[in-house]
């Protein structure tokens, strides 16, 4: 199916997602009010409390609650990888991370997404921590954690080239067909731990947001590249690099979200060569830099056919799907604009 859309006097009306169905209609929500539904957000994280810095016992206490944290890796099941500071050039030097053994490290699961019996009896399901802080420097309350677009662009770098290292160890179990990448930040994307970490995913079939997606590269093998065009037209490409682009999407399942895609290469992120990683993995990092603390998810897709790309949700606005449609606020265009000026900067 061709892209579903209508333009208005220059301006996107509604569009239809191509894999989903839903329709997106692009409103002006300036006036309306959503301080009902982010107050327990905004009461989280602007505590009333003083301003003042926790002192060591606060923070000792915190981690030592964690089982992410350094010194408590004996909470996790078996380590299958780590990389240790001399392996992780450009990181920041923060004292948290330069008195860890290790900067990332993973193993498998506690609670398998998918039941051990459907992969061939070996539990498929990884959790990667992607550093060993647990807070930023010098928190002031306990929702000061570390985030994903804290970390330096090559230390991101490193991660995503072990969660290709954990896919393709993922894929050689013969009962396993598909991989994802999962990244849930803060609690209202559902993230069960506060210590900044992401899953990896294997399953017996393609998984269904994957499938759907195949299907419909199947019946338009233009879509990706026809998607592409449409962002630039509508002013929503945010960057590209070698291979890579990166654009606010508007059929994104959540009102600001954003895709990181190779649209030229449809192959597992586990067989991108150096130049080709280091460039997804930028215009991911950097698109995560700019949302910050958010809360937020994001999925990397691959597999079957597809061009490999990142969704990106934040999660910051209020959410309503309603009989398969979406909102989407007319300031779609000033934040892309607002956004391209600040990685600018940076």
């Amino acid at each position: 199916m061709p892209l579903d859309y209508e333009i208005r006097d220059g301006n996107l009306r509604w569009i239809r997602n191509p894999f989903t169905g839903v329709i997106s209609y692009v409103v002006d929500v300036r006036a309306k009010s959503f301080a009902f539904t982010l107050g327990a957000r905004e009461t989280a994280d602007s505590p009333e409390a003083p301003a003042r810095i926790m002192d060591a016992e606060e923070i000792q206490l915190a981690c030592a609650a964690c089982p992410f944290c350094p010194g408590n890796e004996e909470r996790s099941p078996p380590e299958i990888m780590r990389m240790e500071p001399g392996e992780v050039d450009g990181s920041d030097g923060s004292p948290g991370q330069s008195d860890a053994p290790w900067v990332i490290r993973a193993f498998n699961n506690l609670f398998p997404r998918v039941p051990e019996e459907l992969t061939g009896g070996r539990n498929e399901s990884y959790v990667v921590v992607e550093d060993p802080r647990h807070f930023l420097d010098r928190p002031r309350s306990h929702h000061d954690l570390l985030f994903t677009g804290a970390l330096s662009e090559r230390h991101f770098l490193k991660l995503l080239g072990a969660d290709a290292a954990i896919t393709r160890q993922s894929l050689r179990n013969p009962a396993v067909r598909s991989v994802v990448v999962r990244k849930n930040q803060g609690r209202e994307s559902g993230a069960s731990q506060p210590h900044v970490h992401q899953q990896i995913i294997g399953a017996p079939v393609a998984l269904p947001a994957i499938a759907a997606e195949s299907a419909a590269q199947r019946e338009n093998p233009g879509l990706w590249h026809d998607l592409a065009a449409l962002m630039e037209e509508l002013g929503l490409m945010i960057e590209r690099r070698d291979g890579a682009i990166s654009y606010a999407s508007p059929i994104g399942a959540f009102p600001r979200s954003y895709d990181i895609v190779m649209p030229e290469f449809c192959g597992l992120i586990g067989e991108l060569d150096d130049e080709q990683l280091a460039a997804f993995a930028s215009l991911l990092h950097r698109v995560l830099r700019v949302l910050g603390p958010l809360p937020l998810d994001y999925e990397i897709h691959q597999g079957d056919g597809l061009p490999l790309h990142a969704h990106v949700n934040a999660r910051l606005y209020p959410y309503s799907n309603v009989a398969g449609t979406l909102n989407l606020p007319n300031t779609l265009l000033e934040n892309v604009a607002a956004i391209r000026r600040m990685l600018s900067r940076r």
